[in-house]
């Protein structure tokens, strides 16, 4: 198995584009760490009209099922909040390198996977979709643990044709410009793999109080580093670069996620 006004200026930053999250932790705790990759997992679950009771009780046994029986994987679980579909789950699992997929379905195989998922929940459930999604670690900035985050607003957007250079041209450059500047607050940027050429912007928070204007301004800051003009031309780049898909605030849902 696998807001508001931040949510606006990073939007505005990035043509405002899903974990959710990957680990937050620093370059020097990583190489102490096992080695990770930047390839997350992520499956959307959609549960029979009137059974999403029913359903999150299964789910929490089969998460458990799966983590007695040594799944080489770690899932999180998340709801949304915002959004104009708000009857699906996610469950993803992060700070993969391809290898790593190999591994899992060998577990997969050898624990008869498939048949525990038709015997504890497959009942419950009305469609499934399976994505996996590769990080831009070079243009992310997440500080913190994954714990320390109870909300993640995800904003996506698929690239428009023949735009890709100028995407990633401006990506780098408000990216530079804000680590430059020391801009503190977190986000996470992927990109989907599989079906159209899509982006997610990811902006972890701690809390309601977290979705209040940032200050300053991702444009303040991008003025203070570029100058006014360039900094709208950067805008303007990334901007025309995107097309609106859908933005989301998710919460996650420890109790329906692996337990360590």
């Amino acid at each position: 198995m696998k807001a508001r006004s931040l949510r606006q200026s990073l939007g505005l930053l990035l043509a405002l584009l899903f974990a959710l999250c990957g680990s937050y932790a620093s370059a020097a705790e990583k190489a102490a760490a096992k080695p990770t990759g930047n390839i997350a997992e992520r499956w959307v679950v959609w549960p029979k009209a009137g059974q999403e009771k029913a359903f999150e009780a299964a789910i929490k046994e089969y998460v458990a099922w799966r983590k007695k029986s040594g799944d080489p994987f770690h899932w999180v679980g998340y709801q949304p909040l915002v959004g104009t579909d708000l009857t699906f789950y996610v469950f993803r699992s992060d700070e993969h390198q391809w290898k790593d997929f190999d591994a899992e379905d060998a577990w997969n195989t050898k624990v008869k996977e498939d048949e525990a998922y038709d015997k504890m929940l497959s009942q419950y459930v009305a469609k499934v979709q399976h994505f996996y999604e590769e990080t831009d670690a070079a243009h992310s900035h997440m500080v913190g643990n994954p714990g320390d985050y109870k909300y993640f607003q995800v904003l996506t957007r698929n690239l428009k044709s023949g735009a890709g250079g100028d995407a990633r041209a401006s990506i780098a450059k408000i990216h530079k410009a804000l680590q430059d500047q020391k801009w503190p607050y977190p986000y996470r940027l992927a990109w989907g793999i599989g079906g159209k050429d899509s982006w997610k912007l990811i902006i972890p928070l701690k809390s309601y109080a977290d979705m209040a204007d940032p200050t300053p301004s991702v444009r303040e800051v991008l003025t203070k580093a570029l100058g006014a003009d360039d900094a709208a031309a950067t805008l303007k780049q990334y901007g025309s670069s995107f097309e609106f898909v859908d933005d989301s605030i998710f919460v996650a849902r420890p109790d329906l996620s692996s337990q360590k």
